[in-house]
């Protein structure tokens, strides 16, 4: 099972929010009634993501309601980089022959859920795809698991200064503001096994992300820290615990992509009707970027 320990991070969450049950259901049917009076939007979101989406918004009503709006419009506003970006696309699959970018079945601490993000062979990343990637795995997340926050494990060891040449700042700027679009949580990122030109990737993320997201990446010349975060039943055997290898997981991640098909077909035509919107877009830090999306272009 991809998913474990659920219940447990839901458990953990409710507490550190303050939350219980009672609670956490008026907030959501608060949010259902709200999208009934959205007619812009070209669908209801089903509750397993709205309790999501007020997670990762530590139960703000008010910003749950802007970051789902700008869920569907960012896939209107930023075309470019969505196209293609369905699993089952050539593009798509091509990435996954490529590289590992999957998640560890059990949580950390009962709370926080773990990628792994690792290119098989040097010279072939590609950044456009880690991030759809990336965000197709949330997609499912959100149907399935408890987002309280993720654990990044980058391994550099086949990346190669050709790879980074690809990862420009506009390209990680996008990714960023759909990453901040989504709510996604970044508990920590590890760098490890990496080279000393690592740190130009760093330069570049250092000009996007804020402060206190910087502040929560470590870079690690070798794997050893892998070792404070999991135990060794559970550490993926590439790393020489006993748990299931990056392969493994990556064949997990791949099926639980094709199972959620029928919605990922879906999403391709999902469009917002801007005719209908009942008011203008509330432009706060990150949906402010709704008019600024459309000047940029993908390197």
């Amino acid at each position: 099972m991809l998913f474990q320990d659920v219940d447990v991070a839901k458990k953990n969450a409710a507490q550190f929010f303050n939350k219980n049950p009672e609670s956490i259901n008026q907030d959501i049917r608060i949010i259902q009634q709200w999208l009934q009076t959205q007619p812009h939007l070209p669908e209801l979101m089903e509750e397993p993501k709205i309790a999501n989406f007020l997670l990762l918004n530590k139960y703000s009503i008010e910003k749950t309601k802007q970051k789902i709006d700008m869920y569907y419009t960012v896939r209107s506003v930023l075309v470019d980089i969505f196209e293609n970006s369905n699993p089952r696309s050539s593009v798509m699959r091509h990435f996954m022959d490529l590289t590992y970018c999957c998640l560890h079945p059990k949580t950390i601490d009962g709370l926080y859920r773990v990628y792994f993000i690792k290119i098989k062979k040097p010279s072939t990343f590609l950044p456009r795809e880690f991030g759809l990637q990336c965000n197709n795995i949330g997609e499912v997340r959100f149907y399935e698991d408890c987002m309280v926050g993720d654990i990044i494990i980058f391994d550099m060891s086949t990346l190669t200064l050709h790879d980074l040449t690809k990862v420009t700042p506009v390209l990680v700027s996008k990714f960023v503001k759909i990453h901040q679009v989504y709510s996604m949580r970044t508990h920590q990122a590890y760098f490890i096994n990496s080279p000393p030109y690592v740190g130009k990737l760093l330069q570049i993320l250092k000009m996007i992300v804020k402060p206190k997201i910087f502040a929560r990446l470590r870079v690690c010349q070798d794997d050893a820290v892998l070792r404070e975060i999991f135990a060794q039943d559970e550490l993926p055997r590439d790393y020489g615990g006993d748990g299931p290898s990056l392969d493994e997981l990556n064949e997990l991640m791949g099926a639980k992509l094709e199972e959620y098909g029928h919605r990922f077909d879906v999403l391709d035509g999902l469009k917002v009707d801007e005719s209908k919107r009942p008011g203008e877009l509330v432009d706060d830090a990150v949906l402010g970027y709704h008019g600024n999306f459309k000047m940029l272009n993908v390197d």
